[in-house]
C-alpha cells in the first residue's frame, strides 16, 4: 500500500497493485517477493540510482541481481529473458 500511495503522490496512474504508469508514460512494475534474492536491506545496498525521466530517480537492482532472481523464479517468461540479460551484462562489461 505504501508503494502505491507513493506512486499516487508522484502523479502515477495505478493499473494493478504492482504496475504504475508515471507521468510521461513510464511503466514501473513492482515485485514484492522476488525469488533468489537476499533480504531487502542487503539488496538495497547494492541498488543503483538511475534517472528514468526528468525529475524521477529510482533505486533499482543491478542487472546481475535481476538475472539471479529470474533464474531462481524459473517461470517460462523469466527464463525466456535470461539470454538477453546475459548479453546486456556482457556488453556493459566490455564497454567499461
Amino acid at each position: 500500500m505504501r508503494v502505491m500511495n507513493l506512486c499516487r503522490g508522484l502523479g502515477a496512474r495505478l493499473l494493478t497493485p504492482s504496475v504504475a504508469i508515471l507521468p510521461g508514460d513510464l511503466e514501473i512494475n513492482f515485485v514484492y517477493a522476488p525469488d533468489g534474492l537476499r533480504s531487502f536491506p542487503l539488496e538495497y545496498r547494492r541498488a543503483v540510482r538511475i534517472q528514468v525521466q526528468r525529475g524521477f530517480r529510482l533505486q533499482v537492482l543491478p542487472l546481475e541481481r535481476i538475472l539471479a532472481s529470474k533464474r531462481a523464479a524459473g517461470r517460462p517468461k523469466d527464463l525466456a529473458v535470461l539470454p538477453l540479460l546475459r548479453q546486456v551484462i556482457r556488453s556493459r562489461r566490455l564497454a567499461e
